[in-house]
């Protein structure tokens, strides 16, 4: 094709912004977390992303990114282990990231609602529970690259 030609157009789903993607990482466990990246990735994460089997982690009492941690169909539930290695790393996608211990709230994405109307990034929490982590910044090495359907802004 000549430089003028337009590049042939994708089929399937429209990509979606940047500050829309989430950041990947892989517990050492081997679970898969995504973190958004601000208020309007944090709605698609939370509304369109996540599935309502998955765990949903947000620092408590102040503005932070919303973490979720794919846990997929089936029987499979993630260890205590993991469920603290994902809130610190959620205390420190917050603006208490230099606090000594921050209280996380955890819960199933099914008990997340965001409000009709609502500011980007606002959602309302049922059933959660809560962990107190000291927060931690995730591994570089721990990023992963891994595509799949949700970052094509599909739903499931």
């Amino acid at each position: 094709p000549s430089p003028t030609t337009p590049a042939p157009q994708r089929q399937g789903r429209p990509d979606i912004p940047t500050k829309f993607v989430p950041w990947r990482y892989r517990s050492k466990e081997g679970w898969d977390v995504l973190i958004g990246r601000s208020s309007e990735g944090n709605d698609h994460l939370t509304v369109h992303m996540a599935r309502p089997e998955d765990y949903w982690f947000h620092a408590h009492g102040c503005p932070g990114s919303h973490v979720v941690l794919r846990r997929g169909k089936g029987p499979n539930e993630p260890s205590r282990a993991t469920l603290e290695e994902v809130a610190s790393w959620a205390a420190w996608h917050s603006k208490a990231r230099t606090a000594g211990k921050v209280p996380v709230h955890w819960t199933l994405k099914k008990y997340v609602r965001k409000p009709r109307g609502a500011k980007a990034g606002l959602v309302y929490i049922e059933r959660e529970q809560a962990l107190m982590v000291r927060p931690v910044e995730p591994p570089k090495e721990r990023m992963s690259d891994v595509v799949d359907d949700a970052t094509n802004g599909g739903e499931e």
